[in-house]
């Protein structure tokens, strides 16, 4: 009898710790599969002795049937040790079928040769743990983790996965080194552009698609894509990753997060598919050796300028002979990058604005109703980033224009071609990063002009970097509003928040810290080089931009470890990451007396 219950009773205390079971199994084989993808990483890029390669395939062989065998003891935990068992949970079918899988490897692998390889367990084990990352991300719920920091945290994971996968010998012409394939990596996942290598000649087509991926995700953010792919594999996500993704993202609306995700991807999808077609059309075909040459390259440029990364696949960049003076195919790449760089509210915005616009004059033109008008078709936001980029639009162009006619515009004969390469000069600093001229021939006021243009960048919530369009106008209006004793900034009959004004100025003060000290190292570690190129670098690091005068491939190590936390920091944000790791100060309840401090 008291065998019986102490059965019982350890049965009882068995399910009640069950849920807690779930979860440590949960991390268990998210932390297996790492290890396993780590490993795989580890036994391909880097040189090792042969004991050492062995062992290490050895323990990747056991992986599997360990994988295996969590999945089933997280099956039996979640289906009989509970008050009424049940053998079938739909919920756990991606769990079983999982396990399946791993169990036919573990039974076919040594009769099929080919399931035997290494190349088809490395495969296996980096699938199995990205599906795991994209289904599970939801298990890491440390609440000390900010949203903040997980922001910042995913990047930092994107660029360590991106560098090992880099040092793949197929994936590069030659090998690299751990530092250039750190500094293409991040300058890929952080959409910047600057390189220390020829990606024309130093990738092959395997490292090519790799960097397409990485120009793809990191533009849009890994939190945006884990948190897409759990709606489509699980129809939602859960309850912590919404409030992080809502602080990411900042919908108008909280409950319409997922609604919004959906429209941010496929925003991204229709713009880049779009952008594809054109550059199809308008690209010379008897400059590629075959049809998938030619579409390819539209691919990776459509996605690279969307995305304002500003990588090119061709020799020279958009500056190579076959592209230089294609006209058409530079007005695509503008609109691109324009239409990347507004920011996904801004589009999200006009969508709304020129549904409700349409539905008004349907139900007018074909039912008769009353045609209901829109006083404020768009938010406040929408319009100043509209208004502002378009200002800047046409004050770089006119600026272009003035400072490279009697220099690099004269190789352009015709007024269009003059317009167009105008055009171009002002959008590429907007964090685009491609180049249509040897960067080292411009002019100094030119320079001059592309580092406030880099400097302020693209708009909030985009695929651009900067301190943005809209910090850099509130800045101008607060000055302004200063000088005319107003107490407060008006923008199209709307007060500005004293706490927007107030990161705006952080946002621009912690930019020239960054960058200053960025100068300042460099300037240390390459004393040879002009001060003007090193801020150059150091503005288009910070801004994601790309653009380079020639310097950085001659960087020194330490100089290129600058200029990749310089890139980091430039796509994260340091105040995000600062936003991150303070704790914010409740409020109280007491004030103390003001007074006023000599600022002039």
């Amino acid at each position: 009898m008291k065998l019986k219950h102490y059965l019982v009773d350890f049965w009882d205390k068995l399910i009640l710790i069950r849920k807690k079971l779930v979860k440590r199994i949960d991390r268990a084989i998210l932390l297996v599969l790492f290890v396993g993808f780590a490993l795989s990483i580890y036994q391909i890029a880097f040189p090792k002795e042969g004991q050492v390669a062995s062992t290490v395939l050895a323990i990747l062989r056991k992986i599997p049937w360990l994988a295996m065998t969590l999945y089933l003891v997280k099956w039996f935990l979640q289906h009989f040790i509970r008050k009424s068992p049940k053998m079938f949970d739909r919920r756990q079918l991606p769990d079983l079928t999982f396990a399946g899988l791993l169990f036919l490897y573990e039974k076919l692998k040594y009769h099929v040769e080919f399931l035997y390889s290494d190349w088809f367990l490395y495969v296996l084990l980096s699938v199995f743990f990205v599906v795991r990352i994209i289904r599970e991300g939801h298990i890491i719920k440390d609440r000390r983790l900010t949203p903040s920091m997980l922001f910042g945290f995913s990047f930092a994971m994107l660029i360590f996965v991106s560098t090992a996968l880099l040092l793949i010998p197929d994936v590069t012409t030659h090998q690299m080194t751990f530092v250039d394939a750190l500094f293409t990596a991040t300058s890929a996942v952080c959409v910047t552009g600057l390189a220390v290598v020829d990606t024309a000649s130093a990738f092959t087509p395997l490292g090519k698609d790799m960097l397409l991926v990485m120009i793809q995700i990191g533009g849009l953010g890994l939190m945006t894509f884990t948190n897409f792919f759990a709606v489509l594999f699980r129809g939602g996500m859960s309850f912590r990753n919404h409030l992080i993704l809502n602080d990411i993202i900042q919908p108008d609306q909280p409950n319409s997060l997922v609604s919004t995700l959906v429209k941010i991807v496929g925003y991204t999808l229709i713009m880049e598919a779009i952008g594809v077609f054109l550059i199809h059309y308008v690209s010379n075909e008897k400059f590629f050796t075959n049809s998938y040459d030619s579409w390819f390259f539209s691919v990776f440029h459509a996605v690279s300028a969307f995305c304002n990364a500003g990588f090119s696949t061709l020799p020279d960049g958009l500056f190579n002979g076959g592209f230089r003076y294609n006209y058409p195919f530079q007005i695509i790449i503008c609109l691109l990058v324009i239409f990347g760089g507004i920011g996904f509210p801004v589009v999200i915005d006009l969508y709304n604005t020129v549904r409700s616009l349409f539905r008004s004059l349907f139900q007018w033109l074909f039912m008769r109703q009353r045609f209901v008008f829109l006083a404020r078709n768009l938010n406040v936001h929408s319009r100043l980033v509209l208004t502002s980029t378009t200002i800047l639009l046409v004050l770089g162009m006119i600026l272009y224009f003035a400072t490279e006619y009697n220099n690099t515009l004269q190789d352009h004969p015709t007024i269009f071609g003059k317009f167009t390469q105008s055009l171009f000069g002002s959008v590429t600093p907007r964090t685009a990063g491609f180049n249509t001229v040897d960067m080292g021939g411009l002019m100094q006021g030119t320079i001059l002009v592309y580092l406030l243009l880099m400097w302020i960048g693209a708009s909030p919530s985009s695929t651009g970097g900067g301190i943005k369009t809209t910090t850099f106008t509130i800045a101008i209006s607060n000055i302004v509003a200063l000088v005319r004793g107003k107490g407060r900034v008006e923008l199209f009959k709307r007060e500005i928040s004293e706490d927007s004004i107030k990161r705006a100025f952080a946002v621009m003060f912690i930019s020239f810290l960054i960058i200053g000290l960025a100068v300042f190292l460099i300037s240390i570690f390459e004393p040879e080089q002009q001060l003007t190129k090193i801020a150059f670098e150091c503005f288009s690091a910070y801004s994601t931009v790309g653009l380079s005068l020639n310097l950085t491939p001659e960087l020194s190590t330490p100089s290129k470890f600058v200029l990749i936390v310089t890139m980091f920091l430039g796509r994260v944000g340091m105040f995000t990451i600062l936003f991150g790791l303070f704790k914010k100060v409740g409020s109280s309840s007491h004030r103390y007396p003001k007074e006023n401090v000599l600022i002039v």
